[in-house]
């Protein structure tokens, strides 16, 4: 095999690897732009992920029980008259919006990436023709050389 069709091949391997890469960033870029989406629309949807939390941490108990021992100031009021807070559905919120931003993220890189490797041959030949520009100057203006001539 040829120096020339090694290269070709090597290069089509890498556009295509770009373009999967894109096609997958955009894919999940949707899905998470549709996921917020739908939890805006859905709010009780984080209900289920809270539950998760609560089960894996007790939170919410660790904070009744915390909340019961402390005296009342006010004895009309009971632990059974007031709503109780669940933290962790807050915290589920803080979650899922951070998770969201990091997947986005990771999704925006692949994009980013996979767009570069798809226009593989196009940054080559832009970074040659400044190297060119480079050196021509520097042949010009001998001040813009950094390395002697041999």
């Amino acid at each position: 095999m040829s120096n020339s069709a090694s290269t070709d091949l090597l290069s089509i391997v890498v556009r295509l690897f770009g373009l999967t890469l894109l096609v997958i960033g955009l894919y999940i870029g949707i899905k998470v732009i549709f996921e917020a989406w739908h939890l805006y629309e859905e709010p009780q949807r984080i209900e289920r992920f809270a539950e998760a939390i609560e089960q894996g941490s007790n939170l919410d108990s660790l904070l009744a029980t915390i909340s019961s021992d402390k005296p009342s100031t006010n004895p009309a009021q009971t632990s059974e008259a007031l709503p109780q807070l669940k933290m962790t559905y807050f915290l589920a919120w803080g979650i899922v919006v951070v998770l969201l931003m990091v997947i986005g993220s990771l999704a925006s890189t692949a994009i980013k990436t996979g767009g570069q490797l798809a226009l593989y041959d196009l940054q080559v030949k832009q970074i040659a023709k400044q190297l060119l520009t480079d050196a021509k100057k520097a042949e010009q203006h001998p001040e813009y050389r950094q390395f002697p001539k041999d």
